[in-house]
């Protein structure tokens, strides 16, 4: 079920959608860095009903105006299964850095609550990316700009600039203890945790996005999935990427240990 149907009105993206839901809660994140399932578990709180997948990614690959984020934003997802005692009508809208670029600061601005930025280490966000592309017959080795750690930073900047909340979770920590992180999570945001927020429905036949199913086998794992599942991969040495490559991750890794180390970084116990 679509959202209900209402044309977007004459301003800015903010003032739309603190017209037309409350809370709304951003989630920004770089690449592969577990934005969606982070944006899965929030959408159990209930809080919660609908839910906005990268408004912003014909922005970037197809070229299209602001119209196509708008559009986006019209047609937010109802809550497939609402856990008992969800009568919220708030929103959690989840973007990529890169594809947000021109628009961080109305997004950021949107936020009823502190933005949510998903991170890890960018050794393993990056191959994942590469490991993607490869799925579908593309140059693995894709523009520096789509690591997303580049607009990270500026929207980390941006938000700090403008006085915008945010907080910032490791979601390979997260996922070795999520009953531990989301009530921490949840109280940075100043929200009541639920155990709710610890498991959903599969989904598998759920689509995400608006590039015509290209990207589809990108979600086929969160959409099946029925909860966090325990992070199993290893670390892979700078030496494991291509040569023209090894830079730009060694750089990558430079600005995640910087943010790390942070005051907005979660850290529990």
């Amino acid at each position: 079920m679509k959202s209900p149907a209402a044309p977007l009105r004459a301003g800015s993206l903010a003032d739309h959608l603190r017209r037309r839901y409350s809370p709304v809660l951003v989630i920004l994140s770089p690449p592969r860095c577990g934005s969606t399932v982070v944006a899965r578990s929030c959408w159990r709180h209930p809080l919660f009903r609908w839910y906005v997948h990268e408004p912003c990614d014909r922005l970037y690959h197809r070229g299209d105006d602001a119209g196509s984020v708008r559009a986006a934003l019209s047609e937010a997802l109802d809550a497939p299964d609402r856990p008992a005692g969800g009568t919220g009508h708030g929103v959690v809208i989840k973007e990529m850095t890169f594809q947000a670029r021109p628009l961080l600061a109305e997004l950021a601005g949107a936020a009823t609550l502190p933005v949510v930025v998903t991170v890890r280490d960018p050794r393993l966000a990056i191959r994942s990316r590469m490991r993607q592309l490869e799925k579908a017959g593309e140059d693995p080795c894709f523009p520096p700009v789509e690591s997303g750690w580049a607009d990270l930073g500026h929207a980390l900047a941006l938000m700090r600039r403008a006085g915008v909340p945010y907080v910032v979770t490791d979601v390979t920590r997260l996922s070795e203890r999520p009953a531990d992180h989301l009530p921490a999570l949840c109280a940075r945001l100043g929200i009541p945790y639920t155990p709710a927020m610890l498991s959903w429905p599969r989904v598998p036949e759920m689509s995400l996005g608006r590039l015509d199913g290209e990207q589809r086998h990108w979600y086929a794992r969160v959409l099946s999935s029925t909860g966090f599942q325990p992070p199993d991969e290893q670390v892979p040495p700078l030496d494991a990427f291509p040569a023209g490559m090894r830079a730009h991750v060694a750089g990558c890794l430079a600005a995640y240990e910087e943010i790390m180390a942070g005051p907005h970084t979660l850290e529990v116990a």
